[in-house]
């Protein structure tokens, strides 16, 4: 084969493989109680409300915008759900291509698809990386931000990439990590010489520069508006002592960001006795000032937590170079295995939902709540067949080489998240959404009628607004139609003798939440 094409073909696979990760899950369901939900308001509230400008500044930031946009774009194929979550499929792929630039930056041409790989592999990012999540455009934004100070002392236009990182992380309510970044960058002149050139300097001011034009420019339009400064800038979430949690993240990297943190610790071993490069130093440096930081975070929460891959991605990057061989070996049967044992537990349960055997299996999905239980789908079927065959194909064809060990992982860890979206999205979507109680509502509640609510949280509450298309307002408001919301082990609040109780119930298996309608008796 010429030269040329055996450079190319590897390239297009590593790229059908983050195509692969990155697509399947952002389309096709519904939003999923908890983040997916709450951002899905939030840009909903957005697109129902002719908002003023201070009112649009204040709620979307970047991602909402961004959201937006391919929501409109996509909105003549697909639903507003899935053409908003293709945002976060954005970010995701701009972080991934930022983190590869950093990477060649910092340690050489061949770490760049290490630290893609890498970073794509990381347990933590699977989930939160394929539902509608804010927190995606500060993960993008640090990346670029991290890109342009990895390049400091060899390009003048790294500092643009400064710059423009910092504006989109403030526009994306990354605030403090802006900062952070920045006086990162500012501070490595003092450990390393490589940052004290004057082209790394003049390279530096023109970043810190325009990162600093653009966010006077913002905070002055938003002062013109009259728009408070802490929402806008997230700076709520530094606010208040009362949800503190300083152990949560470094408590949850273990599987967060696996395997990124052990390549990572195995770079920092091999490079211990020469720490003061820059492939040690920036991304050493920049989670140590991120865990300071989010260690005042009120309220942590997974989600919010993407940014601390990104250094971690780039160690683990310089670490799979100097991997010894058990080790390799180690990281790579474990991935079989795993992702194997998940595999046939998988087709198990689909075995279950779909031909009813085993019979107990079969039960237990009822028990939860999974709906259509013993109905056979062929294209769930065929769909998960050519999944696992093309996995298996893959593994009997990948050759060795240093990137070996992450490429099977990621590569697995991708077939198990596909093969759960070709098998499960449909009966999920019914479990996790609240399309279901919004069809109960619509079945009963004409589209003229309003529906008061009392205890129903705002997010329920708009979701379900947003099912049934049938408005909900406060409680007291005269309709006819009165929806109550009770918690797990919460008695059914009392309810005047004027109204009439025409249904109950919840989304399929949830045991936490459930509603009660009521008609109000005519006299």
């Amino acid at each position: 084969m010429p030269r040329c094409c055996a450079a190319t073909l590897p390239r297009l696979g590593l790229l059908l493989l983050c195509a692969a990760w990155l697509l399947p899950g952002l389309v096709g369901h519904a939003p999923w109680k908890g983040g997916d939900g709450d951002h899905f308001v939030q840009l909903w509230l957005l697109l129902q409300s002719d908002v003023a400008p201070q009112a649009a500044a204040a709620t979307p930031r970047l991602y909402y915008w961004v959201a937006a946009a391919t929501a409109w774009l996509t909105s003549p194929i697909l639903a507003l759900p899935d053409g908003a979550r293709l945002a976060s499929g954005v970010f995701i792929a701009l972080a991934l291509f930022f983190v590869a630039r950093t990477a060649r930056a910092l340690y050489g041409a061949e770490a760049g698809w290490a630290a893609a790989l890498t970073l794509l592999g990381c347990v933590g990012l699977l989930v939160r990386g394929h539902e509608l999540n804010a927190y995606t455009a500060q993960f993008a934004a640090a990346a670029i931000m991290l890109h342009g100070v990895a390049g400091l002392p060899r390009n003048p236009r790294s500092g643009w990439a400064l710059g423009i990182g910092a504006a989109l992380m403030l526009l994306a309510g990354g605030a403090a990590e802006a900062v952070l970044i920045l006086a990162l960058a500012l501070l490595l002149p003092l450990l390393l010489e490589e940052y004290r050139s004057p082209a790394a300097r003049r390279a530096l001011l023109w970043g810190a520069g325009l990162a600093l034009a653009a966010s006077a420019a913002w905070l002055a339009y938003l002062a013109t508006q009259a728009i408070p400064f802490v929402r806008v800038l997230n700076l709520e979430r530094w606010l208040g002592g009362e949800g503190l949690r300083p152990g949560y993240y470094p408590g949850i990297l273990a599987w967060y960001a696996w395997p990124a943190w052990p390549l990572a610790a195995w770079a920092l071993y091999r490079g211990r006795r020469q720490w003061r490069t820059p492939g040690v130093v920036l991304p050493l440096g920049a989670l140590a000032g991120l865990l300071g930081l989010y260690a005042l975070a009120a309220h942590p929460g997974e989600e919010q937590g993407l940014i601390l891959l990104l250094p971690l991605a780039l160690l683990g990057a310089a670490g799979l170079f100097s991997l010894r061989r058990g080790a390799a070996s180690a990281l790579l049967w474990f991935a079989l295995m795993l992702f194997g044992f998940i595999g046939l537990l998988l087709w198990a349960y689909w075995s279950a939902h779909d031909l009813g055997r085993p019979a107990r299996l079969a039960a237990r999905l009822v028990k939860l709540g999974m709906t259509g239980v013993g109905e056979l789908r062929p294209w769930a079927l065929a769909l998960g067949l050519v999944v696992t065959l093309t996995w298996v194909g893959f593994l009997a064809r990948v050759g060795r080489s240093p990137l070996r060990p992450i490429l099977v992982w990621t590569a697995s860890l991708t077939f198990i998240w596909v093969l759960l979206m070709a098998l499960f999205q449909a009966p999920l979507d019914r479990r996790l959404s609240y399309v279901s109680v919004g069809e109960a509502l619509t079945a009963r509640v004409s589209p003229a009628a309003c529906i008061q609510t009392h205890q129903v949280r705002s997010t329920q509450r708009l979701l379900l607004a947003y099912h049934s298309g049938r408005q909900f307002v406060p409680a007291d408001a005269g309709c006819d139609w009165l929806l109550l919301e009770t918690r797990r082990n919460e008695p059914e609040p009392h309810v005047p003798d004027g109204w009439i109780k025409r249904w109950e119930g919840a989304r399929p298996g949830d045991r936490s939440d459930r509603f009660h309608l009521y008609a109000r008796r005519r006299q």
